[in-house]
């Protein structure tokens, strides 16, 4: 899920404010041959005295420098946006001057003699309460063109509300979820017409995302649906136990083949089979005696070299063997 990071507004000072006089723009106004910006008292006096752009020394005119500044009314909102109770402040500021000073009232718009409110420019502030209205959102009715007036029961099932303009969209999921005792196996979504909002939205934010003119409460609508993750988790764990069942044999068959003789020595390999000859233990003896079943089986005819421990030590083989069968002592010549 994409991560979202919050901006101090101290982050976006260097972009806000005019470094000649050193506070936020007031009457935003840019010079169109470099673009940089300045309040419009702060630079209609520096260029009375120079014609140059008091950061990147490019010149703004040859001779009439004012011709070459503009307006900056975009950067002056965003200002005012970002900026929390500066609009508020400025037109209160504008009202004391003209208030005592009131031949000069005549002159100028209704802004710069500060009587505009934040209604009117849609300058919403952090503890400022909204008026929002909340129904449940009716897909059947995507696409229908021109719609037809509410119904009674539409109207019925619109619930108002007044919030502080700080408030998210997930403490709106909350108090849905717990109004109307949702389960926790689904999720509410919080939308504006047919677009789901995030989390992290405030209020104010989405009045000034979608131009909210406040010629009405703020239309924001929810629906319920299933929740996705879990189903999505469930499903891959039915599907890591249907892979395991089917690799449960080939699971046994490899193991098998790995306590196979051929991959690792047994301990039955050490044993004689019936029809091949015993190696003796003892490197000196070339053959010794066969087993069969226990038993002990003919002897081998006599080695040229006799056996010290069968016989008597002299090297003529004329002198009786002696060869155990059952227990019972027996001699062959």
């Amino acid at each position: 899920m994409h991560r979202t990071t919050r901006i101090k507004i101290t982050e976006l000072n260097p972009h806000l404010m005019c470094v000649l006089c050193g506070g936020y723009f007031i009457d935003a106004t840019t010079i169109i041959e470099c673009l940089h910006s300045f309040c419009k008292m702060c630079i209609v006096r520096y260029l009375e005295t120079s014609k140059y752009c008091p950061i990147c020394d490019v010149q703004v005119h040859k001779t009439k420098p004012l011709l070459n500044i503009r307006s900056d009314k975009t950067l002056q909102d965003i200002v005012y946006k970002l900026v929390p109770g500066l609009f508020k402040n400025e037109m209160k500021r504008r009202r004391d001057f003209y208030a005592e000073h009131p031949v000069d009232a005549s002159n100028g718009s209704n802004e710069d003699r500060g009587e505009v409110a934040d209604e009117d420019k849609r300058i919403i502030t952090d503890d400022e309460i909204i008026s929002l209205s909340i129904e449940f959102f009716d897909q059947t009715r995507l696409g229908g063109g021109v719609e037809d007036k509410p119904s009674k029961d539409q109207v019925a099932n619109k619930r108002y509300l007044q919030c502080p303009a700080a408030m998210t969209v997930m403490h709106l999921r909350k108090f849905l979820r717990s109004k109307m005792d949702i389960p926790s196996t689904y999720q509410v979504e919080v939308m504006y017409e047919d677009e789901p909002l995030k989390d992290y939205y405030t209020l104010m934010d989405i009045a000034y995302i979608y131009t909210w003119r406040r010629n009405g409460p703020l239309p924001l609508k929810y629906r319920v649906r299933p929740n996705c993750k879990k189903m999505k988790v469930s499903h891959a764990q039915q599907e890591g136990q249907n892979s395991a069942s089917r690799s449960g044999p080939e699971s046994d068959s490899a193991s098998d083949k790995a306590g196979s003789p051929a991959g690792a020595p047994s301990t039955s390999s050490s044993l004689p089979s019936p029809g091949t000859p015993a190696q003796s233990p003892h490197p000196q003896l070339p053959h010794g005696p066969n087993n069969v079943n226990g038993t002990p089986a003919a002897a081998p005819p006599t080695p040229s070299r006799p056996f010290t421990q069968f016989g008597s030590g002299s090297s003529s083989g004329n002198k009786p063997r002696k060869v155990s069968l059952n227990g019972s002592s027996t001699s062959s010549g």
